[in-house]
């Protein structure tokens, strides 16, 4: 198979190429990336019907927690037993050892932890409201660098714990009703099913990228799904479900941190070529979003006040320059990324 013709494959099991529901989009792809919400509203804009996007209901379905990789993901509130598994991988340190560079004791923690816990249990509330509460039980600014850092802090340590949620469209936090968590192995295999059927046909690299495990750990998984091969261009690649082709758009305007950019081994990601990497991926992280244009990616985008602006990497002739034009000008007059 060629390359071509795969990606045509991949576009369509990613939504890109046809509409899905929110639930549909969140099942096949483990929900989407939610480091910054306009990039995510942007996710699911390009994969849901202009009708379902236009209708706020489909926000109130999800919540914004810490799942896979470590990273915030937008997923359905009905999975939460799912992400939060029992043993899940929990990133933040507990409530028993003072922060890493020692300026937050385990015992101040702890107190806010307290304080935190009986606020929510009152009502849900803002991260802003929570930090005020927290202001006025004595909380310092340099306490506050840590308790409310940019990698979430003690909420995030909650989350993580089960014991509370923040929703998706209102960005509150609310207190978690108790659940019954899948078990580890379910889960993981789980959530890698919905990779190799929602993604695939990846390659292990594309795993191991995706789920930053070891070889052997997703090689336990693999053996385990019943999954099909295929080769693309002499590489084995892995999936399930079926495969189909869809006519492929000439132009998408896709999110920063999308699925499509985060599932694929991004050195050899074949919608751009590798010399472009840094255009794309940061040194500090930030994946940024991109314009695909005739097969691949050729841009990055973003948007200032109602205008998008182009950061154009790929040398494009005169023509399709014109034609990607038009087309950031159709974005930019439907006005809603």
């Amino acid at each position: 198979m060629k390359h071509e013709e795969w990606k045509s494959m991949i576009l369509a099991k990613q939504g890109l190429t046809k509409s899905y529901t929110v639930e549909e989009i969140c099942q096949n792809l483990n929900g989407l990336q939610a480091q910054f919400q306009p990039y995510v509203d942007v996710g699911f804009e390009t994969r849901l019907s202009e009708r379902e996007f236009s209708d706020a209901v489909w926000r109130e379905k999800l919540v914004r927690q810490w799942s896979i990789r470590g990273t915030v993901h937008a997923y359905l509130k009905s999975e939460i037993p799912l992400y939060l598994y029992e043993g899940m991988k929990q990133f933040s340190l507990p409530l028993d050892q003072p922060s890493r560079d020692g300026t937050v004791s385990a015992q101040t923690k702890q107190r806010f932890h307290q304080i935190l816990v009986e606020a929510l249990e009152e009502r849900s509330l803002t991260r802003e409201e929570l930090k005020t509460i927290c202001r006025e039980q004595g909380m310092t600014k340099e306490m506050e660098t840590f308790l409310f850092n940019s990698w979430g802090g003690l909420l995030r340590y909650m989350v993580e714990a089960g014991e509370i949620y923040q929703t998706y469209g209102e960005r509150r936090f609310h207190c978690l009703p108790a659940f019954e968590p899948w078990s580890k192995e379910a889960a993981e295999l789980e959530i890698a099913r919905r990779y190799f059927a929602g993604f695939g046909p990846v390659s292990l690299a594309d795993a191991r990228y995706y789920f930053k495990e070891s070889k052997s750990k997703i090689l336990t998984w693999m053996k385990q799904l019943d999954l099909q091969t295929i080769e693309v261009e002499g590489e084995t690649r892995y999936y399930l479900g079926e495969l189909e082709t869809a006519a492929v758009p000439q132009c998408l305007f896709i999110a920063g941190f999308d699925q499509i950019l985060l599932g694929y081994e991004k050195k050899a990601n074949p919608f751009f070529d590798s010399k472009y990497i840094r255009n794309i991926y940061t040194l500090t992280g930030i994946v940024k979003p991109v314009v695909f244009f005739k097969g691949r990616l050729v841009a990055t985008w973003k948007k200032e006040k109602k205008n998008i602006i182009l950061d154009i990497f790929e040398l494009l002739s005169q023509t399709d320059l014109q034609e990607l034009e038009k087309c950031r000008k159709a974005y930019e007059e439907r006005g809603r990324i």
